[in-house]
């Protein structure tokens, strides 16, 4: 079934394209919170403040570093991988499969750090971006011999 074309890609391929989408906004909302981070707080997009007590400032600290590293090195991948994947390259499939695993990798990591405290932004996570990544790493495995060097 994920092989089966709808018009110049597979269902899989197609599904790989869902997710890189979905996964995009992780980094649109990071970069938010960089930009305004006590309002990012305030929408649900970061779990500590800057303005509360040192054990929230200090998971401040750690989030905003986990936010300038999604902009460094995970959006690149991701528009590096939407763009291969639209041609048919073999390096779009190589970025896919690294964003998609950084994406099952940070919702697994949310849910069994946050459970506790955050489990909105633990199944969030997972919903949004570790699931869909999960499928299209399948989608694309399945599909991988269209791609070319």
């Amino acid at each position: 079934m994920l092989k089966l074309r709808i018009k110049n890609y597979p269902i899989g391929i197609w599904i790989a394209f869902l997710a890189l989408i979905s996964i995009a906004g992780a980094w649109i909302m990071q970069a938010y919170s960089l930009y305004d981070w006590e309002t990012a707080v305030k929408l649900g997009l970061q779990n500590g403040s800057f303005e509360g007590d040192h054990l929230s400032q200090a998971m401040a600290s750690k989030e905003k570093g986990e936010a300038i590293a999604d902009l460094i090195w995970a959006l690149p991948l991701t528009i590096i991988a939407f763009i291969g994947l639209t041609k048919k390259k073999l390096i779009g499939f190589i970025a896919a499969m690294m964003t998609f695993a950084i994406c099952i990798y940070f919702s697994l990591f949310y849910l069994f750090q946050l459970y506790d405290t955050f489990i909105e932004t633990a199944i969030g996570a997972l919903i949004l971006w570790g699931i869909p990544s999960f499928f299209g790493m399948i989608g694309l495995w399945v599909n991988r011999e269209i791609l070319k060097n």
